[in-house]
């Protein structure tokens, strides 16, 4: 073999090994986010009806 199939073969199995763990890096990220929405709409919605029952 020579040399720059040796490095074509290294890039293409790192970059086959890190793209996944990158995608999976970011879709976990992405539903943190999503719940912490859920969580702060749930609690405005709770103070919006505490402030409606308090008047």
């Amino acid at each position: 073999m020579d040399t720059w199939q040796i490095i074509l073969t290294i890039i293409i199995v790192s970059l086959s090994v890190a793209m996944p763990i990158f995608y999976s890096l970011q879709k976990k990220k992405r539903e943190q986010e999503e719940e912490l929405q859920k969580i702060k709409n749930y609690g405005e919605q709770i103070n919006n009806q505490t402030r409606i029952h308090k008047k």
